[in-house]
């Protein structure tokens, strides 16, 4: 017995270095591509102040508080499956940001959260995933819309943004009906033969009222209220200036366009660089200063986080009898 779960030990740890192995190695060589990389290091490693030390700070510590107040929604998701600790459900959320980052659009963070879970919850686990997704889809959604509003009347207006507002507006009523309304759903869902098989696991849903979906959606505000403070503390570290109010809504909308832009983590950089610029230049003309913050939001919030994540390799759950 005891060499059986020594040979666990070892298999789930080798699991956790060849994950954190391959992610370090990509990660190294996606960030050195970077153009702006030597610039940023320069801006903000190279001339230490007061003030940056103290930004820099706050950034890092908005990352354990954006993540620590995922892992609270993750454990109020499971409220009715399994009962977990506030610290492994922690644990079971960044080991899934690190799965999640060589996936399209990271939906392997649903297959690295619930490897945390015993073998009979892992698929209600997959189903209550995509419910704090759809919850955090749905605050960007709405903010970005209000941000896009916002950009139109105020910055700029293009034939392609009309267009954006039109299927924003028509997209945010839809995921709002939908969510409020899930037990509908699965009721619609019955009707189609071939899906009755799955209808199991989608009853869970069921177990949500009002009150707990707006819980979850006051989770889904506050990571989306801490992620717009780090991007708009790194903006002004790295000299983006402008009018606060128009730098927040164009943070906003810009973090919309990147959610329903499909792509993946590990090379999604590039968009995000690309993104921020279209959309930040007619504020400020400070392009440098727009990719490097982009950059550092990027690793703070998904690259260390993701390294610390395949360190808990080692606790995943695989066998019926754990």
């Amino acid at each position: 017995m005891l060499q059986n779960k020594n040979i666990k030990f070892l298999f789930k740890s080798a699991i956790g270095l060849i994950l954190f192995s391959w992610m370090s190695y990509s990660i190294y060589h996606q960030i050195k591509r970077q153009p702006n990389l030597q610039s940023t290091v320069q801006d903000i490693f190279l001339n230490w102040d007061a003030t940056k030390i103290v930004y820099i700070s706050l950034v890092f510590v908005l990352m354990i508080l954006n993540w620590t107040v995922e892992g609270i929604k993750w454990r109020l998701l499971l409220k009715g499956t399994e009962r977990i600790s506030i610290l492994r459900s922690l644990q079971s959320v960044l080991t899934g940001v690190a799965v999640s980052m060589i996936t399209p659009n990271r939906i392997g963070e649903y297959m690295g959260r619930i490897l945390f879970l015993e073998n009979k919850n892992k698929i209600q686990g997959v189903t209550v995933t995509i419910i704090g997704s759809f919850a955090q889809l749905i605050i960007t959604g709405f903010l970005g819309l209000l941000g896009l509003l916002y950009y139109i009347k105020f910055i700029a207006v293009t034939p392609w943004l009309m267009v954006l507002m039109v299927s924003s507006v028509l997209l945010c009523a839809t995921l709002g009906y939908v969510y409020f309304h899930l037990d509908k759903i699965v009721d619609f869902l019955r009707t189609i033969p071939f899906l009755k098989k799955t209808l199991l696991y989608l009853e869970i849903v069921r177990r949500f009222d009002r009150i707990q979906l707006l819980k979850i959606l006051f989770y889904s505000l506050l990571r989306y209220i801490i992620y717009t403070l780090q991007f708009f503390i790194l903006l002004k570290l790295l000299g983006v200036t402008g009018a606060a109010l128009d730098i927040i809504l164009t943070i906003w909308l810009i973090f919309w366009a990147m959610a329903i832009v499909p792509t993946i983590a590990i090379a999604e950089i590039a968009i995000r660089g690309e993104t921020a610029l279209f959309f930040l230049l007619p504020i400020c003309h400070n392009e440098i200063g727009i990719l490097s913050s982009t950059l550092l939001l990027w690793v703070i919030n998904l690259i260390i986080p993701s390294l610390v994540g395949c360190l808990f390799a080692y606790k995943i759950k695989i066998y019926d009898n754990e």
